[in-house]
């Protein structure tokens, strides 16, 4: 059977919510862990509590809210680190990523394993199942994860329950954005997104949402 367990973390301190999602196969108890945002601590002692080993540790993106504990993770997991391609430099501090805004302090990854990833890499972890799907928008090397066995989408901050991701900070783009959501949409119906931030929701209710906000910008999805 599959799960996934919504870690919710508080980026600072300061009542910034990230979710942090560990995807695993509970008989073989092997899991996927994307997004380690903050609270390396909270992180651990779930892995530990429900005794799965992370096999590999996944970024939606590199902004600081979403990869605040990735050092210590790394540290307790000793698992490849999967980021595309496209937001390595802001992984490794060479792009703003927002860190000291958000009040987490920068890593030394120097000593980890990174692996740069492209649009439709695949890879298992037991019976699960996974595609990365690039949707550039909120950062240029923005992904969404999908776990194909379960049906499962995550979506990072690329869209959520009611809205999709800002486009106005370093490498973002909003007809990157534009064109990411269309494809999402055109791809997938009735399944459930699990997002970087708020509610996991259908993404059928999801497209109902943007839809009215991109068409307040005269974009139209059909």
């Amino acid at each position: 059977m599959i799960n996934i367990e919504n870690i919710k973390v508080d980026v600072a301190g300061r009542g910034h919510i990230t979710n942090s999602y560990l995807i695993y196969d509970d008989i073989e108890k092997k899991g996927v862990l994307i997004d380690p945002g903050y609270e390396s601590e909270k992180i651990i002692h779930t892995t530990v509590k429900l005794g799965i080993k992370i096999e590999y540790i996944v970024l939606t993106h590199a902004h600081g809210d979403h990869i605040g504990a990735l050092k210590e993770v790394y540290e307790y997991s000793k698992c490849p680190i999967l980021v595309h391609e496209k937001d390595y430099d802001m992984l490794i501090g060479k792009v703003e990523s927002y860190s000291k805004f958000q009040g987490v302090a920068l890593q030394d990854l120097s000593k980890c394993e990174i692996m740069k990833i492209k649009n439709g890499f695949s890879f298992k972890v037991g019976i699960l199942n996974f595609e990365i799907i690039h949707t550039p928008g909120h950062t240029s090397g923005g992904i969404c994860l999908f776990e194909k066995t379960s049906n499962s989408l995550f979506t990072g901050d690329t869209i959520f329950y009611n809205c999709y991701g800002r486009c106005d900070l370093k490498t973002a783009n909003f007809d990157d954005m534009v064109n990411s959501i269309k494809m999402l949409f055109n791809r997938f119906d009735d399944i459930i997104i699990y997002p970087g931030h708020g509610k996991s929701i259908n993404i059928n209710i999801a497209k109902k949402y943007i839809k009215i906000l991109l068409k307040n910008k005269n974009v139209v999805i059909d």
